[in-house]
């Protein structure tokens, strides 16, 4: 990848004003010729890394399932801050983690532990407007039902 990133540099540097030269058609093409593979550089540059990336990811993904450790769940509190929910054997730690430090806040039981299901999470942005839109239609709209009490008085 740095070789890309170095011919790439390279041809960029190469490329001279516009001229009288320049304005010549075999130049013209050249100019052309030299955009061309710069732009499939960049393109093969963004394909590389999106796979690296998209690799990695699936590398680690499986670091966290190995044993009789595992992380439940993880909640990002900000500033690299994170708490998780492991189960290390039969006990279940809530942690949090920091940039340094790690610290355990709570030791739960087994029947603590909430299972996940599909309905128990809220869903999506659709999904929850969806929701909002049918409890604002069940409901008759109370902000109008005060205001007409006011201009009755």
């Amino acid at each position: 990848m740095l070789i890309y990133l170095r011919v790439a540099a390279g041809m960029l540097l190469s490329f001279k004003g516009t001229t009288t030269e320049s304005a010549a058609p075999g130049n013209a093409v050249n100019n052309l010729a030299r955009f061309l593979s710069l732009l499939v550089i960049f393109i093969l540059v963004l394909a590389l890394a999106y796979y690296t990336t998209r690799l990695v990811a699936k590398s680690q993904r499986g670091l966290g399932h190995a044993g009789n450790m595992q992380i439940l769940e993880s909640m990002a509190l900000g500033g690299g801050k994170t708490l998780l929910l492991v189960r290390a054997g039969k006990h279940y730690l809530v942690l949090a983690t920091g940039k340094d430090s790690v610290s355990t806040v709570a030791e739960l039981a087994e029947d603590e532990i909430l299972p996940v299901t599909e309905g128990s999470s809220p869903g999506g942005f659709g999904e929850i407007l969806r929701r909002v839109k049918s409890l604002q239609a069940a409901e008759p709209d109370k902000g109008t039902d005060e205001h007409e009490e006011k201009n009755d008085q």
